[in-house]
């Protein structure tokens, strides 16, 4: 509001002084009736001294107006500046926008993966559902079209259980990673593990998937929902949960994936 204040007083003061000079102009014919002595012998005449001021009023005019375009151009380019400026902020706070949103679905996310088991599996059939949501949900949050969780042995390298994911509409490959080469941290093109970060344990679990871009932060909750999936199978094997048939002598048997 200042800056447009000033600008139409300039504007003002820039016709204020055409005005004059104008009226100097018309004046100056009817100031001047006679020539100017300088001395005795050298005499300016009338006509030669009103078109020599009449040009120097032109020249002031023509000055004026340089630097009145001068003083616009340069309001001009500070409201081109302001203008980009804006657009920028106005960009930045779309991309804020969308940044909060997606942290609240990711948030909302975390909660239904993580916080969202109401009862932990007590037999196999449960355990096997209950992962197969999760898979669902990651396959979902990586936004792939397939996904294969898998328990491997560390020593023995053999697969302890598998589950799939897929779309709709999708198939799942029938050939996807070796477990030796997932141990050894092979790369196969076209493909991507996401292991959990246990390495003291005598079992990985891992998700398989194509290679698709995923970033860090879905990275990061797609290793919480593996930590999830290990975390209640190792408390089913280590007998921690207990099963709907308990053996005859009383005691609780432990998970296992043959039952």
């Amino acid at each position: 509001m200042k800056t447009v204040k000033k600008l139409n007083l300039i504007i003002v003061f820039y016709l204020g002084v055409l005005v004059l000079l104008l009226l100097s102009v018309i004046a100056i014919p009817l100031v001047i009736q006679h020539g100017l002595s300088i001395t005795r012998t050298f005499i300016i005449e009338e006509e030669i001294l009103e078109t020599a001021l009449i040009v120097i009023l032109f020249c002031i005019s023509y000055f004026i107006l340089k630097r009145f375009q001068h003083t616009l151009k340069a309001y001009k380019d500070a409201i081109d500046r302001a203008g980009e400026d804006k657009s920028v902020i106005v960009s930045r706070l779309a991309e804020a926008f969308n940044y909060i949103g997606t942290v609240n679905v990711e948030i909302e996310e975390i909660q239904s993966v993580l916080c969202g088991v109401e009862r932990y599996p007590e037999s196999k059939r449960e355990f096997r559902q209950l992962v197969d949501g999760l898979a669902a949900k990651a396959m979902t949050l990586a936004a792939a079209p397939w996904l294969f969780v898998r328990m491997i042995d560390r020593y023995s390298s053999h697969t302890v259980n598998e589950h799939s994911a897929h779309r709709p509409r999708g198939d799942l490959p029938s050939v996807t990673l070796g477990n030796r080469a997932i141990l050894d941290g092979s790369r196969v093109d076209g493909l991507q593990t996401i292991a959990t970060r246990q390495n003291n344990l005598d079992l990985m679990t891992v998700f398989i998937l194509p290679n698709v871009n995923i970033p860090e932060e879905k990275t990061v909750l797609l290793t919480a929902i593996l930590n999830q999936i290990e975390m209640l199978f190792l408390l089913h094997r280590a007998g921690c949960l207990k099963t709907p048939h308990p053996n005859d002598s009383g005691e609780r048997r432990p998970f296992s994936w043959g039952d």
